[in-house]
């Protein structure tokens, strides 16, 4: 998913509340008209510049440029195109496209994004759709896709917009030597009457995570606590009481009881964490479990690979993985978007066509080294865990059997990240005031009741019954596939 112990951190950004789908509009009149580029005539665009060979890529600088490295000599024999990587920072990544692509900036080519920039860009015609060039190398998307990866993240309105780079969750990963000992066992069993395991319910998770608090060298349990994505480890709590983003008409949904009760636990939950919880972010979760702080934690799934990597880890061996409790929350993934103003939008949607089919997606979504996950059923099979993009080893065939059932199993529940216009203001602003609740400067409910407020006041912005619209289809894409909401 993310960088290396050494990358800065996750973070859409402090993002402006006026920085709204009809403010960017109206400061840019006409903005949106012949963005999205013409259509393909006998499979060229010939008003375009052809800027043959060199593809610009923006993407989150660290290890997730790593597989477009990987990949660069393959790409160059194949189809000629010349990758050049334009590493951007988590902290301030959408205000920088969105002020590139506003003036119409050819910089990039290629795009690289969480998806819940999707559908400000649409909104605002920053991406070409993608439908005209599949005559160019086939994406072999159809039912290889997993389901909640496929239209309701690359599709607007019936059209592709985007193809999948990186497919996210959040998952558990604890210490297997400690709920396996029999003294535990027992001595748990005694405390709780029920037997250790990964908890099923967040009361569970709570108790294990209490039972294992033995400071200084023991903790129960660590979270990204840290300004910039806490607001998904609480929300990964609020889908598992049954909370929802907004009602049906808008009505901010994260101030309900579900969403106070959430808090208060993700609150409390500092009380059985590492003591510099509220520092605590991507590569500081990444490294309390692998340095043997903590008994478990909940991160993004492609932990269990830098467990197994003896270079990184101190638990080798040691790593069980499950779901999340009751729900497993979808935050952040990637995709790759060609960009409207795009100096060579064909070979720009070459590179995002190979870098994610099949043979190529399954050399490096079980790599330590980079921060990809799986999002295509072909990739989704212990054999492929096995092996990191050199053919090298990467997880045992015990560990990786377990690492993609708990895939799967938190598959079959999923709750979708919010990606319709407005997300990443309404996101940053749910970030900013559960940060305070954890700070202890907001009770839980004050902070959501601020939050929805603000929230209101940023539908009120993009302009209600577009919102409400927008929230309708993106609700009915989920639940076309499977997905219940």
């Amino acid at each position: 998913m993310s960088g290396k112990s050494s990358d800065i951190q996750r973070n859409p950004g402090a993002v402006s509340s006026g920085l709204s789908r009809r403010n960017v509009l109206r400061g840019g009149a006409g903005l949106t008209l012949g963005l999205t580029g013409a259509s393909l005539v006998g499979g060229l665009f010939p008003e375009e510049a052809w800027a043959a060979g060199l593809v610009n890529i923006e993407v989150d600088a660290g290890q997730n440029e790593n597989p477009f490295r990987w990949n660069t000599d393959a790409m160059k024999s194949k189809f000629g195109a010349d990758i050049k990587m334009i590493g951007l920072p988590f902290v301030g990544q959408y205000e920088k496209l969105v002020s590139e692509l506003t003036a119409r900036s050819a910089a990039y080519d290629l795009l690289v994004f969480p998806p819940y920039f999707l559908g400000d860009f649409v909104a605002l015609g920053f991406l070409k759709e993608l439908d005209p060039y599949f005559g160019l190398l086939d994406p072999q998307i159809g039912d290889d896709y997993i389901p909640v990866y496929k239209d309701p993240v690359i599709k607007r309105d019936g059209k592709t917009y985007a193809l999948m780079y990186d497919g996210d969750m959040l998952q558990v990963a604890y210490r297997k030597d400690l709920f396996d000992d029999p003294s535990e066992q027992k001595n748990f069993k005694a405390k709780y009457g029920w037997d250790l395991a990964p908890a099923k319910t967040w009361d569970q998770f709570m108790q294990i995570s209490e039972f294992f608090t033995r400071p200084p060298n023991l903790y129960g349990t660590a979270f990204y606590a840290a300004r910039g994505f806490c607001y998904a480890w609480f929300v990964n709590i609020f889908a598992g009481m049954g909370g929802r983003w907004f009602s049906d008409d808008m009505k901010p949904g994260i101030n309900s009881e579900a969403g106070v009760k959430a808090l208060e636990m993700l609150v409390k939950m500092k009380d059985y964490a590492v003591p510099n919880i509220l520092q605590v972010d991507y590569p500081a979760l990444n490294e309390v479990f692998l340095n043997g702080s903590t008994a478990m934690v909940i991160q993004w799934n492609d932990l269990a690979l830098k467990v197994a990597n003896p270079k990184m880890s101190n638990v080798v061996g040691k790593g069980g993985y499950a779901a999340c409790p009751v729900r497993t929350y979808l935050p952040y993934s990637r995709v790759m978007a060609v960009s409207a103003f795009a100096k060579n939008p064909e070979d720009a949607y070459r590179v995002a066509a190979y870098m994610q089919l099949p043979d190529v997606t399954i050399t490096y979504v079980y790599d330590s080294n980079c921060g990809q996950d799986p999002y295509r059923w072909s990739s989704l099979k212990p054999e492929a865990a096995m092996k990191d993009h050199t053919g090298g080893p990467s997880l045992d065939a015990t560990d990786a059997k377990i690492y993609v059932d708990a895939i799967r199993e938190g598959l079959k529940a999923g709750y979708p990240e919010l990606a319709i216009p407005g997300a990443p203001r309404y996101l940053d602003i749910l970030d900013l005031y559960v940060s305070q609740a954890l700070a202890g400067s907001l009770k839980p409910k004050d902070a959501l009741d601020a939050t929805a407020r603000e929230w209101a006041s940023i539908t009120e912005a993009e302009d209600p019954d577009r919102q409400k619209a927008a929230y309708a289809a993106w609700v009915k894409s989920f639940k076309d596939v499977g997905v219940s909401y």
